[in-house]
């Protein structure tokens, strides 16, 4: 996936739903004292890492492309955060075994290859008594349908699930369920908003990840026009601005967890 993720603009399409991580690092840091020391996982542009900083977490985010985290560091420099940045693997987290009080993800790790072994991974290094917040896309969400709507122009279009399984709460139930953690899924929503569709739909078109990988393959083939056609179609049956503009609630899954001390299996429920 990594090689998807290089050049393009990400934080164009990206920072319009940045604040949702605002969101999600109240509920993760909600009660705790002192500074606790929180790892954001595919850290992306830094929303999350911010927020937390902002909050006078000790923060360290940590992601794959070293392009994200040279836009995350410039962010953290222009407001003076004092952020650690790691280039690293989801699946092999660098860290010893309950270093973190709080580990966060805003859709970042739903894209990283083999989930099981990433969550266990997650719940490794945070301690015993520690917090896990994961934000990610549900498939039947706008957002979750994005790729799919552009992807099946192609001829041989991936199979369904990639990232949005993390926005399935009976499969993140099962990933978590062999390991030390009691998790809650429930479904949350965030504001999104554009100048027009037209913009939404350049900067999609130019944002890294699935979309951009494949449209070399679909304008070779005659087929992007009627890709991007469909992708505007996309937006505009769920704008909710009248004035030329484009306004949508975007769900995602909230999963929050607790570590606990040992042992194994899993107690796990989610509110719709």
């Amino acid at each position: 996936m990594s090689g998807a993720w290089r050049g393009g603009d990400y934080t164009a399409a990206g920072d319009a739903w940045a604040h949702a991580a605002d969101d999600v690092v109240e509920a993760a840091l909600a009660g705790l004292s002192g500074a606790p020391r929180v790892l954001d996982v595919g850290t992306g542009s830094g929303p999350a890492a911010l927020a937390a900083a902002r909050s006078g977490a000790r923060v360290v985010g940590l992601d794959p492309e070293a392009g994200l985290l040279r836009v995350a560091a410039e962010r953290a420099r222009r407001v003076g955060s004092p952020v650690g940045w790691v280039a690293g693997d989801a699946r092999l987290l660098p860290f010893p075994a309950g270093t973190f009080d709080v580990v966060l993800s805003t859709f970042g790790v739903m894209f990283a290859p083999e989930p099981a072994r990433v969550a266990a991974e997650l719940v490794r290094v945070t301690r015993p008594g520690g917090r896990l917040a994961i934000a990610s896309w549900t498939p039947d969400g706008i957002m979750g349908r994005i790729a799919p709507t552009v992807l099946r122009h192609l001829d041989a279009p991936p199979a369904p699930g990639g990232p949005t399984r993390w926005g399935e709460a009976g499969r993140v139930e099962a990933w978590f369920a062999p390991l030390p953690v009691t998790v809650r899924c429930r479904v949350a929503r965030v504001r999104v908003r554009y100048p027009s569709v037209a913009h939404a739909v350049s900067v999609f078109e130019g944002k890294p990840g699935p979309i951009r990988a494949h449209r070399l393959a679909l304008e070779r083939a005659g087929r992007w026009d009627r890709a991007r056609a469909d992708l505007a179609a996309l937006f505009a049956a769920h704008n909710r601005a009248g004035d030329g503009s484009l306004v949508f609630d975007a769900p995602y899954l909230l999963v929050e967890g607790r570590v606990r001390s040992g042992g194994a299996g899993n107690s796990a429920g989610h509110g719709r």
